[in-house]
């Protein structure tokens, strides 16, 4: 399969999704590539919606496993794992985040993991495709079913399409720049059909084909889908509209991001009180989207490679991740979402602020730089790792009608959601670009840690990321120009020597 190099074809990939579900697999024997004893054929996968069901699931436990290339070339390392790995080396990259000693993401933080060789740009990239030929095999079988009626098809192929958009728009935002910047530079390749070792590589096209096609696949899916479903880590209808916000807002489609984001928040409700256990079970309502984690009865977890771990201080986990006082500074006091305490003896220093945002209890106390003493948190490897959150679609829609100049009803969102993290908020007076800044330092306030949208915002918005007033270590404390090549991955090199549509020209500065 030359667009992934991988060394298997589609009926390896039938039988592994399909097992992995109905026979208790995604063993290491499935992730090394071997074939499983007990097998499954298109037939069997694409007999009823209950079959393609699990083959739906299949896709979906790869969102959250320890995954790992069929060929072994990518994954398998706990910075490059899951999906939930992309968002920790975004948060990294950005200027929120601070290091200060050698550890996993260390090269994400230098912004230097970026080479076609390195494991950051094979694991994103085979990662992506991986999953979009499962959806496209899904989606093929799905058509050519005999057997499922014309109804359920529909709803099948709108679930897959939305995921199929998500994929592209996270390629997409790892290997172009900001669309805003130039939609005819070049794009991703785009397949929409399921490939095997003979499919031919794809060129690259451009940022606006690529969008088109994500646009097409979103479409469809708020054409077809319902707001039902079985648990919070399946697309619905919600999760589709949240999907489109994000996709309208990198666009610039003011109006659409707007309208999305509202229809994504429908029947879901901000819940700041359980904002300090970081929504663990996703039973909140605050949660549109997320994953679950269970260590217990062959359950999946990332283990050391989930979030927690990685802001952990308590000594459980790696103790990698520290938060920049230019953050820390813009919470108040009475903020709940005002989680830091000190950790280091140097306010100067990289360790200086650690988050109690993520894990679970210890057991023992810590204080706050507020002053409030509450149990310090630590590595949990069954937490829920939240990608959607009803707070964030507050922020695309204040965003949203502040480009369009209806600053009044942005006043008026953005004060309902920092008036329900905060007791003592004051409703914003700025108009303009003053209150587009607000509103994206309140992305960075509200979702530090989580989706890295301090780095994904400047890269949309065409910003530059300035490390220089903190306190990043002095090798790390510098600015990322506008539009700088360190926002992009390249291709990875692989790719380049296997597709024959990809010539010298393509990889990215």
């Amino acid at each position: 399969m030359r667009m992934f190099n991988n060394k298997y074809r589609l009926t390896t990939i039938y039988l592994g999704l399909t097992l992995a579900v109905l026979f208790g697999a995604c063993k290491k024997s499935f992730i090394d590539g071997n074939l499983p004893t007990d097998s499954g054929d298109r037939a069997q996968v694409f007999a009823s919606v209950s079959s393609v069901r699990s083959y739906f699931t299949g896709i979906y436990r790869n969102l959250r496993l320890q995954w790992q290339s069929t060929d072994g070339s990518a994954g398998g390392t706990d910075d490059c794992y899951s999906y939930n790995s992309i968002c920790l080396a975004r948060a990294i990259k950005g200027k929120d985040l601070t290091m200060a000693r050698q550890n996993w993401f260390i090269y994400d933080y230098a912004n230097a993991n970026r080479e076609p060789t390195y494991r950051r740009v094979r694991f994103t990239w085979y990662y992506f495709y991986e999953l979009i030929n499962q959806v496209n095999i899904l989606i093929d079988g799905t058509q050519s079913s005999t057997t499922i009626a014309d109804a359920d098809k529909a709803t099948i192929i709108a679930e897959a399409r939305a995921m199929r958009a998500f994929f592209y728009f996270e390629l997409a935002r790892e290997f172009q720049l900001a669309y805003s910047k130039d939609p005819n530079a070049p794009g991703v390749p785009i397949y929409t059909t399921p490939a095997t070792t003979s499919t031919p590589g794809n060129p690259r096209g451009t940022l606006q084909q690529t969008f088109d096609q994500i646009n097409g696949d979103i479409a469809y899916a708020l054409q077809h889908l319902g707001a039902s479903r079985n648990l919070k880590d399946q697309i619905n209808i919600n999760v589709a509209w949240g999907l489109a916000a994000r996709i309208y807002l990198e666009q610039g489609k003011w109006a659409e991001a707007q309208h999305a984001a509202e229809q994504a928040i429908d029947g879901y409700a901000l819940d700041a009180s359980h904002y300090r256990s970081n929504y663990k079970d996703m039973a909140s309502p605050e949660v549109i989207w997320g994953l679950p984690q269970t260590t217990s009865n062959g359950g999946q977890s990332l283990y050391y490679g989930t979030p927690s771990s990685f802001y952990d201080q308590t000594r459980s986990g790696y103790d990698a991740f520290y938060i920049s006082l230019d953050l820390v500074q813009n919470f108040s006091a009475t903020d709940v979402r005002n989680t830091f305490f000190q950790s280091g003896s140097d306010p100067s220093g990289p360790d200086y602020a650690a988050t109690n945002k993520f894990g679970k209890g210890s057991g023992q106390g810590v204080q706050l730089f507020t002053g409030e003493v509450v149990e310090q948190r630590t590595t949990d490897l069954e937490e829920s790792i939240n990608l959607m959150r009803v707070a964030e679609m507050y922020l695309v829609d204040a965003e949203a009608m502040a480009r369009q100049n209806d600053d009044a009803d942005a006043h008026d969102v953005l004060f309902a959601l920092q008036s329900d993290r905060d007791v003592n908020a004051v409703r914003s007076t700025n108009t303009g670009q003053a209150l587009i800044d607000e509103i994206l330092l309140e992305r960075r306030k509200e979702l530090y840690g989580e989706l890295g949208v301090d780095w994904l915002d400047a890269k949309r918005l065409q910003l530059p990321i300035d490390r220089t007033n903190s306190n990043h270590a002095a090798a790390f404390a510098y600015v990322i120009p506008a539009n700088d090549p360190r926002f992009n991955l390249k291709i990875p090199q692989a790719e380049m020597q296997a597709n024959k549509s990809l010539k010298p020209g393509d990889q990215n500065p």
